[in-house]
């Protein structure tokens, strides 16, 4: 007696049989991972450490790990610390919330398969007509090595990657499949993006500077004009919820005159005597602030009992209400005029997405310091300093940086490490794909599907330009480039059908010359 059947005659079953396989995989990789931070993946142990002391409520400021780290990996650290409250170790769970967040990834896209064969889209007769094509990629998607690998180790690309799907998902729902506007998908992007920020906030940039231009070019679209002004809500809050600021509280005082006494130089008195110095004074917030001076203090400046000049000079040494200050001959009392406050540590968002850009160069070399694996800088022909002069070597430096991104190491060139040789024999599958895409564009001149591909294109064109800029060794470059191997996945099911369709159109030219 058979206690169960499993008969894969459907798409559908055999897309939830790799879904299924996928899981057995992650199990076993789960108990075969050893009890400390892999030599793959070293990082894995900053993550648990910092999931550990979510998980014990000690304020992450005070830990070695800091408050940035916290802000911009919380979609996976605080999951993981949810783990270890209810048992689990530290390493254990943030492998655990890593795994989950991949087969979620699997799942999802087996789902967007899915429906998009129940929505009768054009894509619908590809995946009809070549179910061995699709399952194959979609194979290749949750079992290639390093992709598996990248979302088994205890890191954030997983999380990451879950949530710009979940936007682009969307986005295509909206456009594609519905082609109206969609409250909960509207909802479901607002979130998403912050999502992507507090996973790492680099991609949310990319993401929502993709995003946008998308939007702005289908401006004539209902769902567009409501999605531009969401997206930008939504790279706001992400910026927000990933950057540490606080409130500053600061009281500013104004002297009136108590006692009037007859010495002319009463100001020059103040400036020069040892015993008026001010020291900084506790804001509201814990914090020391500088006491703002009455010439400096628009509301100070602009009050009407501070009328003379040492009244102003007298503002500058009162420390509290009701303080008695002396310059001197002259007695003044100190009285609290306003309280402001001010926002430390936020910035425009434009000025923050400059900053970042700004930062490429350093970061760049940061990350080349003492890697085995560090990319060779292309020489530029501007040496300046300027702002433009490092634009213009980051464009002139492009293509270089962003095939070396793509597709190396290489076998044979780039080998420092088995690692590096792992990451070279998987490269040979980049390089097979992009010469594919290539040969078979320039014969076809054109790509499937190209409208429901267009976000992602774009997407995939800006993160691999930046994420070139950026890397500075080759094994990271390596990790980085799991976020994008769905896009590459996609393009090559769009060449297969572009392909397919000339090849329909040439027989059905040459059946009609011969009638």
């Amino acid at each position: 007696m058979k206690l169960f059947s499993l008969r894969l005659t459907t798409l559908k079953s055999k897309l939830y049989a790799i879904v299924f396989a996928s899981f057995v995989v992650r199990v076993v990789a789960f108990f075969a991972l050893p009890n400390s931070a892999s030599n793959l993946a070293p990082d894995e142990g900053t993550y648990a450490g910092l999931a550990e002391a979510v998980a014990k409520g000690v304020p992450v400021d005070e830990t070695q790990f800091g408050e940035g780290l916290y802000l911009i990996s919380r979609t996976f650290t605080v999951p993981a610390s949810l783990l270890i409250r209810v048992g689990f170790s530290s390493l254990d769970a943030v492998r655990l919330i890593a795994s989950l967040y991949g087969l979620l990834t699997f799942s999802l896209i087996a789902f967007i398969l899915l429906k998009i064969i129940d929505s009768q889209q054009a894509p619908q007769s590809f995946i009809s007509k070549n179910q061995k094509s699709v399952l194959i990629l979609f194979a290749i998607f949750g079992l290639l090595p390093s992709h598996l690998i990248w979302s088994v180790l205890g890191l954030r690309e997983a999380a990451m990657e879950f949530w710009v799907l979940v936007v682009f998902s969307l986005v295509f729902y909206i456009f594609g499949v519905k082609k109206s506007p969609s409250k909960l998908a509207f909802l479901g992007i607002l979130i998403a993006i912050p999502l992507v920020f507090s996973s790492r906030p680099q991609v949310g940039w990319v993401l929502g500077v993709t995003l946008l231009i998308y939007f702005l070019f289908k401006v004539r679209a209902k769902a567009a004009q409501i999605l531009i002004p969401l997206t930008v809500i939504g790279i706001v809050s992400g910026y927000v919820v990933t950057t540490a600021f606080s409130v500053e509280t600061t009281d500013v005082f104004v002297a009136h005159t108590k006692i009037v006494g007859s010495s002319p130089s009463a100001s020059s008195t103040s400036k020069s005597s040892p015993s008026n110095t001010v020291k900084p004074k506790p804001s509201k917030s814990g914090k020391e602030t500088s006491s703002p001076t009455a010439t400096s203090s628009p509301t100070a400046t602009s009050s009407p009992t501070a009328t003379t000049s040492a009244e102003f000079d007298a503002s500058t040494l009162c420390e509290s209400e009701g303080q008695e200050v002396s310059i001197g001959e002259s007695k003044y009392l100190c009285s609290k005029e306003v309280e402001k406050k001010s926002i430390v540590g936020l910035k425009n968002p434009g000025v923050a997405l400059v900053d970042q850009a700004d930062a490429i160069p350093v970061r760049h070399e940061g990350n080349r310091v003492g890697a085995a694996s560090a990319i060779k800088n292309l020489s530029c022909p501007i040496t300046g300093e300027s702002r433009l002069d490092k634009y213009f070597c980051i464009a002139y430096r492009a293509p270089y940086m962003t095939f070396t991104f793509l597709f190396r190491p290489i076998l044979g060139v780039d080998i420092t490490s088995s690692s590096s040789a792992f990451a070279a024999t998987e490269n040979t599958f980049w390089l097979g794909a992009a010469l594919f895409v290539l040969v078979m564009f320039i014969r076809n001149r054109r790509l499937a599907f190209i409208g429901a591909l267009a976000p992602s294109l774009l997407f995939f064109s800006i993160y691999s330009v930046a994420a070139g800029a950026y890397e500075g060794n080759m094994g990271t470059a390596f990790r980085h480039k799991s976020l994008i191997v769905w896009v590459v996945l996609l393009i090559l099911a769009s060449t297969i059908v572009a392909t397919q369709q000339r090849k329909a159109e040439q027989q059905e030219i040459s059946g009609t010359s011969q009638e």
